[in-house]
């Protein structure tokens, strides 16, 4: 495997430790593992890019755009408790960021 390949996958692999020890609800704990499993999956994103090319003229903005309203979504199972941690803002914040980074080297790649 490529380096950057295993960087991503420490990425997700430690996103997902993280959601394991933040103090969730278990509906919002599982929403947020199945977007990284998703979203934060080099091998995962490819293929969904693989297949969106021969539907879409932009794969990547189409992705994003999903990726996102996504990530939207799965605050619908947040309670207020889970909102009211900053911890879990800054953290959905950085695991866009994650999925932007790795999107753009994919895209380069």
């Amino acid at each position: 495997m490529s380096d950057w390949i295993n960087y991503y996958e420490d990425n997700k692999q430690t996103a997902l430790k993280r959601i394991k020890n933040m103090a969730l609800s278990a509906g919002y704990s599982s929403e947020l593992n199945c977007w990284v499993n998703k979203y934060l999956d080099p091998f995962s994103v490819a293929r969904t890019i693989a297949k969106e090319r021969k539907e879409s003229l932009d794969p990547f903005f189409r992705i994003r755009m999903e990726a996102e309203k996504d990530l939207e979504f799965t605050l619908l199972r947040a309670n207020k408790r889970d909102r009211s941690n900053c911890d879990i803002i800054f953290f959905e914040s950085n695991l866009l960021l994650m999925f932007n980074l790795m999107l753009k080297h994919i895209r380069t790649a």
